[in-house]
């Protein structure tokens, strides 16, 4: 090897142009948006690899094959940042809605009430966890080891 070659080759990379990061799968497909007041996006919801995927903050905190499950979590949102004196505007894409919808339809109600449904169960396992003891994994029920 040559005195020079690490300099070289220091500077060829340099001059190469940087590789973008490569994510695995589709790209997302935005169906759900959250705005505060001043009309910036600060979480929403969008369609990838089969899946809905809430975002917030730029970051995915939760996935299900449910239409209506995203909708709950993010009317959710917006009701807490209400409790909180902030407000939030969700948006959603009439292809959210309709699946929605259908999932509503298939448990034979509307989508109101469907979703209403959805925040009974949450709060209900909301409770169920604050109740367990604090050696119980909450997720099964079972002692932790």
């Amino acid at each position: 090897m040559s005195r020079n070659s690490k300099a070289r080759r220091d500077a060829r990379r340099k001059k190469e142009p940087r590789r973008p990061i490569r994510r695995l799968g589709a790209a997302l497909q935005p169906h759900a948006q959250l705005e505060d007041a001043d009309g910036n996006a600060v979480g929403g919801a969008g369609w990838r690899d089969r899946e809905w995927l809430t975002v917030l903050g730029g970051q995915v905190v939760a996935r299900t094959h449910s239409a209506a499950m995203t909708l709950a979590m993010l009317r959710h949102i917006v009701a807490l940042q209400e409790q909180a004196g902030g407000t939030l505007k969700l948006t959603y894409s009439p292809v959210m809605e309709a699946a929605a919808t259908r999932e509503a339809e298939a448990a034979g109600k509307s989508l109101e009430d469907y979703l209403v449904l959805l925040e009974q169960e949450r709060q209900e396992r909301s409770e169920q966890a604050d109740d367990a003891p604090a050696d119980m994994d909450p997720t099964r029920g079972e002692p932790l080891s």
